[in-house]
């Protein structure tokens, strides 16, 4: 207690309001880091236990092969079987630190962490968790694959430099920009893309068959022909989402159509409640509808966009994708997230997807 005291009365010397340096100044005992808000935050020379709270933080923490100094975990992170938790299932017994979003201050103490990182956040409520709690708190930032990857990628850097694993920051960076790249170069040129929609985008909650992403990043990686790619995007969001209506979607009539897990029975009833879609797309008359996973689920699983970009490129390009090795890919994404041999089975052991559906159990 007396040394979060010390923090709590020495923070505020450090804490300035924005810096646009991420780089470390050391203060005796104390280094000063700048974190993605912008904020100087004084954290321990030497890091040895760690929290993360609000949507993605564990996520990306564990990405950084940080497993051995987390502390303590959330509560819905306790109770839910996230890609992460899977592949480190000793996770669930650490203690708990409070409910989703935010933690509990109080118990956030008690698992006495020399850090504390804390994603969707503002500057306000960074500092008043780090005013509760006496501990530094460090904002980092959970964003999208797509446009957004540069802002992850500095948040991976930021972790490194406040865990001193600034190498494992530079290989998870280098192994996500050459998958996309790979995946760019292997598609660019290809002429007559076929047509391709994706459904049952999960945002606050899940939606049916109607429910899209206009920059659904595994077809932006494919240089796929996305129908809906030109929906104002201004109207795409993670809380409200983008929709479309029968009608329109009968009027692009994609060849192949893909659904999100997250989507899938409500999809399902889609079908089966409005036979037009039914009878007027061309995916069941040619068998082209496909299962993906859901990669929404307390912020991003990066590693199942990619593993989702990999197995749509098996289907609508079959040529280009010939000599890819789905198993092999799916092995090696895991093992570059998780640092970690043969999780894929146990990740994926209580999903459907990555497969053709059936349309014989919709007809």
């Amino acid at each position: 207690m007396i040394k979060k005291l010390f923090f709590l009365l020495i923070i505020p010397v450090f804490f300035l309001s924005s810096c646009n340096d991420t780089g470390r100044s050391e203060k005796g005992d104390l280094v000063v880091i700048t974190d993605m808000l912008g904020r100087e935050v004084a954290i321990p020379e030497k890091i040895e236990s760690i929290v993360g709270v609000r949507a993605g933080s564990l996520r990306l923490l564990i990405y950084m092969d940080a497993v051995n100094m987390i502390a303590g975990v959330e509560n819905w992170e306790k109770n839910n079987d996230t890609p992460y938790i899977l592949a480190y299932p000793e996770l669930k017994d650490l203690p708990p630190i409070g409910p989703s979003m935010g933690g509990d201050p109080e118990m956030i103490l008690n698992v006495g962490p020399d850090v504390i990182f804390i994603s969707y956040t503002t500057v306000e409520d960074a500092n008043k968790l780090q005013s509760k709690t006496g501990i530094p708190v460090v904002a980092i930032e959970c964003v999208d694959l797509d446009e957004d990857r540069e802002i992850l990628f500095e948040s991976f850097r930021l972790i490194g430099e406040v865990l001193q694993k600034k190498e494992r920051a530079e290989y998870l960076i280098s192994y996500i920009s050459n998958t996309i790249d790979e995946l760019n170069s292997m598609t660019k040129n290809i002429k007559n893309k076929p047509s391709v929609y994706v459904g049952g985008i999960s945002y606050s909650s899940g939606y049916g068959i109607s429910s899209t992403h206009a920059k659904y990043a595994p077809f932006l990686f494919l240089n796929a022909n996305n129908v809906a790619s030109d929906i104002d995007e201004r109207l795409t969001s993670h809380v409200k989402g983008t929709f479309v209506d029968t009608e329109q979607l009968i009027k692009w009539n994609p060849k192949y159509i893909f659904i999100d897990e997250s989507g899938y029975s409500l999809s399902i009833n889609d079908f089966t409640t409005k036979p037009v879609l039914k009878r007027s797309l061309q995916v069941f008359e040619n068998d082209d509808l496909y299962l993906l996973l859901a990669y929404n689920n307390y912020a991003t699983n990066y590693e199942f966009v990619l593993l989702n970009a990999w197995y749509i490129g098996k289907i609508i390009y079959p040529e280009e994708f010939k000599n890819i090795n789905f198993n092999q890919k799916k092995e090696e994404l895991f093992k570059a997230f998780y640092n970690k041999k043969n999780v894929g089975s146990d990740i994926l052991k209580s999903s459907l997807p990555l497969q053709r559906i059936s349309i014989s159990d919709i007809l």
